[in-house]
């Protein structure tokens, strides 16, 4: 299963014409986006991203609005909160992310994001995309603040699936692993990163100019 994951497009009007040329090449069984599509709006940006490929699935950011989350929901890519059917595996969805100091659009209290996470039910099973990284994983921001988030980790640490790919924190890219589950975290797709991911026996991730 060959997949493409994209994070934080931020409605990068430039970024739209790449994903026209990706599509129209149709390489991947399924496309993930993973937040912050838009930049507060528009909704025609996200439907327009989401459109270009045949199978896709999504998250929203903290940047998305609610008239974003409920185009999504409505397109029937929306996982946040729930399970769907990827391959062999369940792709399980967290959107939004823990509180920042800016009062986005889309935020949750840990409390809150750990229900969410619980009632979709992950397991070892489980693919999870992730708006926000865990706490203390590609997190650290200038001032030296670890901004990921907390319920993320424990979720992670507890449950043990097997693959969890995030994006959120922009200065950060890379892969590692977190007790006995891969991480990715992807850079800005604004600034024309994004990773493919191969599963089989085995997952493969390549960091990706787009």
């Amino acid at each position: 299963m060959r997949l493409l994951a994209l994070s934080d497009l931020h409605a990068d009007e430039e970024l739209l014409d790449r994903l026209r040329a990706i599509s129209s090449r149709q390489e991947y069984d399924a496309v993930l986006f993973c937040g912050d599509i838009t930049n507060r709006g528009p909704v025609s940006y996200a439907e327009e991203a989401i459109s270009l490929f045949p199978r896709a699935f999504a998250v929203h950011g903290n940047m998305d609005t609610p008239e974003v989350v409920a185009r999504l929901r409505e397109m029937g890519v929306l996982v946040h909160g729930k399970k769907a059917k990827l391959g062999e595996w369940n792709l399980v969805g967290l959107g939004g992310s823990n509180p920042t100091p800016f009062g986005t659009p889309s935020e949750y209290g840990e409390d809150e994001i750990s229900s969410i996470l619980s009632r979709a039910g992950v397991d070892e099973f489980s693919i999870v995309l992730s708006h926000p990284p865990p706490y203390g994983l590609f997190d650290e921001v200038g001032n030296g603040m670890h901004v990921g988030s907390k319920a993320v980790r424990k979720m992670v640490e507890g449950r043990r699936p097997i693959l969890l790919i995030c994006g959120h924190v922009h200065e950060h890219e890379g892969r590692e692993i977190l007790g006995e589950t891969l991480v990715v975290k992807l850079g800005p797709a604004e600034k024309r990163r994004g990773a493919e991911i191969e599963i089989g026996e085995s997952i493969d991730v390549k960091f990706i100019n787009l």
